[in-house]
């Protein structure tokens, strides 16, 4: 099998897992990993935004890596905008620098994703749906692709909300 008939095979589970996310059915690792960014995000009151998009995005991570779009990590980052935010040149090294960073160090994912939902939320005067079609469409938040994710992201924090996590 290719390398992109992979990717999209990948992605698609990814879309089922996620529209059909049924909190009953997590493992214990997964857990474990929900209450971490939980912990995380508390602070700010994000914390089940990010655990809906760790969700989403990577199957809480499961896939941690879209090559296609460039996304990397729990919360599926675009490199371009990490380097952007670390004022760090966009360069081949310091893509893949930052890149294995987002994979491989849970601090550092949770703090770059915070930053991108604080920034849309001051962006979008605390309106969540924007806010969450945002840290999918950036400036194109109002795309059918965007508002869908929205409202995926709003139906998981509804699921989480039910359980102890």
């Amino acid at each position: 099998m290719n390398i992109k008939i992979t990717l999209l095979v990948m992605l698609l589970i990814t879309n089922i897992f996620a529209s059909n996310f049924n909190p009953s059915k997590l493992t214990s690792k997964e857990i474990k990993t929900l209450k971490q960014i939980k912990k995380q995000g508390k602070k700010l009151g994000l914390s089940y935004t990010l655990m809906a998009i760790a969700i989403k995005e990577s199957s809480i991570g499961k896939y941690l890596v879209n090559v296609d779009s460039k996304d990397y990590g729990l919360y599926q980052a675009n490199i371009k905008t990490v380097l952007s935010r670390q004022k760090a040149k966009n360069t081949s090294w310091n893509r893949n620098k930052y890149a294995m960073k987002l994979i491989s160090d849970f601090k550092f994912a949770t703090k770059n994703a915070i930053a991108e939902l604080v920034y849309w939320k001051k962006v979008h005067k605390n309106d969540w749906k924007k806010v969450w079609s945002s840290y999918n469409g950036g400036w194109k938040y109002n795309s059918k692709r965007a508002r869908d994710y929205s409202r995926d992201i709003a139906s998981i924090i509804r699921k989480l909300k039910k359980i102890n996590v």
